[in-house]
């Protein structure tokens, strides 16, 4: 989304360089700040997605093969509309328009929330027991414990 504000408001992006790339204006600050939180933002969507809808989807599924088809399926289709979305968003970025690319990836983003947001009421929750910082704290400590332990060189 970031990055289609960034195409559609010239005041976002920086001016074109002329004639010799001495001449070139500088970036301004909010241009800066525009591109590290769109890279930012990118980075924390897909470290925090990617992987959790994986164990989300498979967590509907009871039966371990049933766990491990999903797994199959959802990396299979991961990867391939990858390679698809990526090669035609290519093709309209250098062919038509870098609006138009980051538009349908915006739209594309968009479309999918919608799916996810109507299909929530048939997902299977499960409550959560007990504080997921209780098994962090107790890493941390008995690493604290550990650290002066040798090494076995087996």
């Amino acid at each position: 989304m970031s990055c289609a504000l960034t195409e559609t408001f010239n005041s976002l992006k920086p001016q074109p360089c002329v004639k010799e790339p001495e001449l070139c204006q500088p970036t301004s600050k909010l241009q800066h700040a525009t591109l590290y939180t769109a890279i930012a933002l990118a980075t924390i969507g897909v470290g925090g997605t990617r992987y959790t809808m994986a164990t989300m989807g498979a967590n509907q599924f009871e039966n371990p093969k049933n766990q491990a088809t999903y797994f199959n399926w959802f990396f299979f289709t991961l990867y391939a509309a990858t390679v698809v979305s990526i090669t035609a968003i290519v093709y309209v970025e250098d062919n038509v328009s870098w609006r138009l690319g980051f538009g349908l990836c915006a739209i594309a983003n968009l479309i999918g929330l919608v799916i996810y947001l109507c299909g929530a009421r048939f997902y299977r929750f499960d409550k959560p027991q007990g504080s997921p910082f209780v098994g962090l704290a107790r890493v941390v400590v008995a690493s604290a414990r550990k650290r002066n332990l040798q090494h076995s060189s087996g």
